[in-house]
């Protein structure tokens, strides 16, 4: 039997310069790329040089840049992201309203990442950089949990690979049965969060998030604008 959690290092080496040039502004040198991604000069070169000839990477003197073909790539997913944002959108703005904090959406990003699709602000929040494109870890938030929670084909490979704790298993059972996430200062301290999931012909396609102060957003709050939420957003 194929083990699911097996991964090709080539491919993951590959993707790892791809995004570390994302992170770097679009271009970089070898050297920096070395760095960044801790691979051996050797080995960066030959991927490099790869990736330049299929056309995702182009040479520039000295720099290595993004290739326009990965234009192509992205088109279908910026697609998709800007139909799952317009078809929550009024949602998320009552949230905002509700909340008079942040109000995020987010998506899956493969098994252990989740992005930022779209923010909107409320009367009284703060002024946040918008977090749109920028992925998290799914252990680490509400909105991550959320996801964990309610897609348990995500918790049986994380298992497998022996990175769900007791303590994460119990809270991710707590926030299956609640319907709900909360994050109370434990990613940030001063900042609480709530996050939802959002479902679309009966499976979790996206998240709701809240964040905002904690003296503002109080755990009572919180319990008290998810049920508001739930009984907006209907939860099957």
């Amino acid at each position: 039997m194929s083990n699911p959690l097996k991964k090709i290092q080539s491919v993951e080496r590959a993707f790892a310069l791809l995004e570390a040039l994302t992170v770097m502004g679009g271009q970089a040198k070898l050297g920096e790329l070395v760095r960044h991604c801790e691979l051996n000069k050797t080995t960066a070169h030959g991927l490099l040089n790869t990736l330049v000839a299929l056309g995702y990477v182009q040479r520039q003197d000295k720099f290595y840049i993004l290739g326009s073909r990965l234009g192509n790539l992205a088109k279908p997913v910026i697609a998709h992201h800007q139909s799952i944002s317009a078809h929550y959108k009024t949602l998320l703005n009552y949230a905002a309203s509700q909340s008079q904090e942040t109000s995020y959406l987010a998506m899956l990003a493969g098994e252990q990442d989740y992005v930022y699709v779209e923010a909107i602000r409320g009367g009284d929040s703060l002024r946040l950089a918008n977090p749109r494109g920028r992925r998290e870890k799914l252990e680490t938030s509400a909105i991550g949990k959320v996801f964990l929670a309610f897609t348990p084909e995500l918790v049986r490979q994380l298992r497998k690979a022996d990175k769900v704790s007791s303590a994460l298993s119990s809270e991710l059972s707590v926030i299956y049965h609640q319907g709900y996430a909360l994050d109370l200062e434990q990613a940030e301290i001063g900042l609480n969060c709530l996050a939802l999931p959002l479902y679309d012909n009966g499976s979790v396609t996206a998240a709701l998030g809240i964040a905002g102060p904690a003296a503002r957003l109080t755990e009572h709050r919180l319990h008290s604008l998810a049920k508001q939420l739930q009984r907006v957003h209907f939860v099957p």
